[in-house]
């Protein structure tokens, strides 16, 4: 049986998602999301991870896979390649500088605690690789370093009249990085709505809280961001999303905008 996972939450992320809520896969099913995400921000001397870089306008191109697939019951595996292209128009020096690359990869294992009724709470351990990218100084990319993150995920599906149905759920993680970047918090909340047969709203935010533990020179950084997207169910094996990503508040950062476009495909 193919089962369409009610949060479908680590697809709507255009940052790493290292919390994907926390609905697990039906043994030997799952889902693959491929997605692309451009992004612009008007940098001054941080991106929007913290990282040294110039001053001027980022354009930058976020996309990859993401697959998750149902090892046995109640366990869920994955992985999440972050791959990016990216462009920067210096007003100081007036150059464009161009990184390209895998950013970092990662591979979670997700245990399902509980399941109730309508309700789910699971448990998830991830880990992360550096990343490989050509890079020019000004324009950093890739992971320098290796982490680790632990997560607990909640998720409640809500039945509504009119044969509409809802969901919410709400993860929060840890990632200790190695090196000398500072470990971070993460917080995010989902809420989705199917008002209409093969039709989702998605309602989004994403919480990075760094814990200011970091070495010299390592980045640490906080920011907020909120996204709205909308998917459709083409078959009952394919999906398409559509969103956009806005960054409202953070620390040492640069804020900036993306749109997002998805492809599901579930198996």
């Amino acid at each position: 049986m193919i089962r369409w996972v009610a949060g479908g939450c680590a697809a709507a992320m255009v940052a790493t998602p290292a919390l994907a809520g926390p609905w697990p896969q039906d043994a030997g099913h799952g889902q693959v999301i491929t997605q692309i995400a451009p992004y612009t921000s008007e940098v001054r001397g941080v991106d929007d991870r913290g990282r040294p870089t110039g001053t001027g306008t980022l354009y930058r191109l976020d996309g990859g896979p993401y697959w998750e697939h149902g090892l046995a019951p109640r366990w869920t595996v994955g992985l999440v390649p972050r791959l990016q292209a990216a462009w920067l128009r210096d007003k100081t020096t007036h150059q464009t500088y161009t990184s390209q690359g895998l950013a970092e990869l990662g591979g979670f294992l997700r245990y399902q605690l509980h399941q109730g009724r309508l309700d789910t709470l699971s448990v998830q351990a991830i880990a992360y690789t550096p990343g490989v990218a050509h890079e020019t100084r000004n324009l950093r990319i890739a992971e320098p370093n290796a982490s680790v993150g632990l997560a607990a995920s909640y998720g409640i599906g809500i039945p509504l009249p009119r044969g509409m149905s809802a969901f919410a759920s709400l993860d929060a993680g840890y990632r200790f990085r190695f090196g000398t970047a500072a470990d971070e918090l993460r917080i995010d909340g989902t809420i989705g709505i199917r008002p209409i047969p093969r039709w989702m709203l998605l309602a989004q935010s994403f919480s990075t809280i760094g814990m200011r533990n970091g070495g010299p020179g390592g980045t640490d950084y906080s920011v907020n961001k909120v996204q709205f997207s909308i998917v459709h169910d083409l078959t009952e094996r394919h999906a398409i999303q559509i969103g956009y990503m806005r960054e409202i508040d953070g620390r040492r950062v640069s804020l900036g905008q993306a749109v997002l476009g998805s492809f599901w495909y579930r198996y």
